[in-house]
């Protein structure tokens, strides 16, 4: 807590210990404060807001861009033959102003993200002050396009060097530029992967950046002019419509997380398969008890535990147990002269333990009928 709010609230106790009740002469107890909206207020938490913000944006951009095509016949009306405000390469136009703006509101939204963000329980890296790069590089992106930092930082480098490498020079200012937010967008994808709406938002963003990059260098559309600036400059101010969308969802993302109002993410399909495989290695290694018929306390008390070797060779025996049924043919195949091995080395099928189960319910009905008849 800041210095002042401590004095503040140490006042306020102090007050309220003595009974003091104090009001503002002007707006009295000030219980309006409570219902001021916060901060992350300003995040849209529908989808709808949002996708107008995206059609208010491009139809921005579509307006400068067809005021652009259109300045060569309003210039002849004007004095000296032109105008500032509608030029698309001038540092003073409407279209510098559009994307200063945008990536200032770029910038507020990476700090309502950073804000919540660095809250995340499981975050032991620290991975959330990445969102405090982005904010600054929003920032530097929003100086440089009224400063025109790159353009200044080009000359500078052509001087020095007494070279352009290529083109016009711009290779001087794209790759500092490049593996700057480079570095910190690879980073910043990383982090928003989870939520797919801010990543492809991102991602488009990206894709609109490179394309103005191109046209800068003159990679595409060479010595075309009016159409060059138009490709160039389109593409970046829907680069930053984008970068202002994606900041956008991810905050609402993070907003919802931490709220608890996202929908569980759904268990993978690998997990599950494991799960039933462990639950059958568990169930084939646990002892299993047979069927039996009669009374189950005088079956289990003569009852038998015995060690059976599995089909395929491994570490671990299983336990079975032995019904007393068995156990008396077992006995009555011992006086047999000459007992025959038999020559099945494997596990029953289920037709098999059926038809085991059935013989030995047969047999045991038969001995309990030469008991009665022996008392």
């Amino acid at each position: 807590m800041q210095p002042a709010r401590r004095r503040r609230a140490r006042k306020s106790a102090d007050d309220n210990a003595l009974g003091i009740e104090r009001k503002s002469l002007n707006y009295g107890d000030a219980d309006f404060m409570d219902e001021q909206p916060r901060l992350i207020d300003l995040v849209p938490r529908r989808l709808t807001t949002l996708l107008a913000w995206l059609v208010v944006g491009v139809l921005c951009i579509a307006g400068l861009e067809a005021l652009y095509s259109w300045m060569p016949h309003l210039a002849e009306m004007t004095g000296d033959g032109q105008i500032a405000t509608l030029d698309l390469d001038d540092e003073g136009s409407l279209a510098v102003w559009f994307s200063s703006v945008t990536l200032l509101a770029a910038a507020g939204m990476a700090v309502i993200v950073y804000t919540i963000r660095r809250w995340k329980v499981d975050d032991y890296g620290g991975n959330y002050r990445v969102w405090l790069w982005a904010a600054l590089c929003c920032v530097l992106l929003s100086v440089d396009e009224t400063a025109s930092l790159h353009e200044g930082f080009k000359k500078l480098m052509i001087v020095v060097t007494g070279t352009t490498i290529t083109g016009n020079g711009s290779i001087w200012w794209a790759l500092p530029y490049g593996f700057l937010l480079g570095a910190v967008g690879s980073r910043l994808l990383v982090d928003m992967w989870p939520a797919r709406l801010s990543t492809g938002a991102f991602v488009a963003t990206a894709v609109c950046y490179a394309v103005a990059v191109v046209a800068e260098l003159q990679w595409i559309l060479p010595d075309t002019g009016a159409r060059g600036v138009m490709v160039e400059e389109g593409a970046e101010m829907l680069g930053d419509v984008f970068l202002l969308l994606a900041m956008a969802l991810h905050a609402r993302y993070v907003i919802l997380d931490a709220e608890g109002l996202l929908p569980p993410p759904k268990p993978k399909k690998k997990k599950i398969r494991a799960s039933k495989r462990e639950e059958q290695e568990e169930e084939e290694a646990s002892p299993k008890s047979q069927p039996w018929f009669g009374d189950a306390s005088e079956d289990a008390a003569t009852d038998e535990w015995i060690r059976v070797e599995e089909a395929h060779p491994s570490s671990q025996s299983v336990l079975k147990r032995r019904r007393a049924a068995e156990l008396e043919i077992e006995e009555e195949e011992d006086e047999d002269p000459e007992p025959v091995a038999s020559p099945v080395q494997r596990k029953l099928t289920k037709q098999e333990k059926k038809a085991l189960r059935r013989r030995l319910a047969q047999e045991r009905a038969k001995r309990e009928q030469k008991q009665q008849k022996n008392w």
